[in-house]
């Protein structure tokens, strides 16, 4: 989602405006992924290193993503209407009280949506995700869930932020750079597509969209080869020097404890946004 600020000022706007467009950018996208059959989108909404930029930009920011939160709750906005299931990928203990709760909120009033899954990137780096990654194994280690060796087996990609879902088909990058900005490195490293798009992201149309998903077809048949043979080398590389007959099934309830931990996190803010609601009233 990257070219808000630079909308914003190609037609004299005020920043806040821009970032405005761009949540409604957002939508027509989910539509397009409804029409296209998409089961799976993630956006990159705010990076960790969005943090160091002005504190009115910040706090601007902070208010707006709040406000559009509470309207994903709104049964009749878009979000409910196409079945999305929304999960926010980052920091959350990072924002801002109240964005937390209702973030929480939409994300446990979503969890039984299955049509499509929205992840948004937000206090989001690559870099952070893969060191809340380890940080997770080495507890699993620590208190008897995991054996040191597991690690040995993929692990470190299985504990990301993105677990269980498949790897991205395709990465759609605006404003003409060339570059990943620390967004899902470690899941494009394999048989992703990647495409750079010139139009600012407010300024992203169907017909972009469309044709890079054109494009992405054309070249599915040999980025699912070089994905597979990717896949193929590394399993082969885990297996080597590994015997024990129950790391699968181990890492396996590691996994699940660890979806478990979130979703009880993620009902403990819901319920304190519900309660912050309650006596606003």
């Amino acid at each position: 989602m990257d070219g808000n600020r630079r909308y914003a000022k190609k037609h004299q706007l005020q920043r806040i405006v821009g970032h405005t467009r761009g949540y409604q950018t957002l939508l027509e996208v989910l539509k397009w992924c409804n029409e296209l059959d998409v089961k799976v989108a993630t956006v990159y909404a705010f990076a960790l290193d969005n943090f160091k930029r002005s504190r009115k930009e910040v706090e601007s920011l902070m208010e707006l993503a709040t406000r559009k939160f509470t309207e994903m709750l709104d049964s009749e906005k878009t979000i409910s209407q196409y079945g999305v299931r929304v999960q926010v990928l980052g920091a959350l203990d990072r924002l801002p009280t109240k964005l937390q709760h209702v973030m929480a909120r939409v994300m446990q009033s979503t969890r039984g949506h299955t049509k499509l899954t929205l992840n948004i990137a937000f206090a989001y780096s690559a870099r952070y995700e893969v060191q809340q990654a380890a940080v997770s194994i080495r507890r699993g280690v620590m208190e008897g869930d995991l054996k040191a060796e597991d690690s040995q087996s993929g692990l470190l990609e299985r504990c990301l932020y993105t677990s269980g879902l498949p790897e991205p088909d395709l990465l759609i990058r605006t404003s003409g750079e060339t570059r990943l900005s620390d967004f899902l490195v470690s899941q494009c490293r394999r048989g992703t597509y990647l495409s750079f798009v010139k139009a600012l992201w407010p300024e992203l149309s169907f017909w972009n969209f469309f044709g890079v998903v054109f494009a992405y077809q054309r070249h599915h048949a040999s980025l699912v080869h070089d994905r597979r043979s990717m896949a193929e080398i590394e399993t082969k590389t885990d297996a080597e020097g590994v015997d024990d007959d129950n790391m699968e099934e181990r890492i396996l309830r590691f996994i699940e404890k660890r979806k478990k931990e979130r979703e009880r996190y993620i009902d403990r803010l819901a319920v304190q946004f519900q309660c912050a609601s309650a006596s606003s009233r």
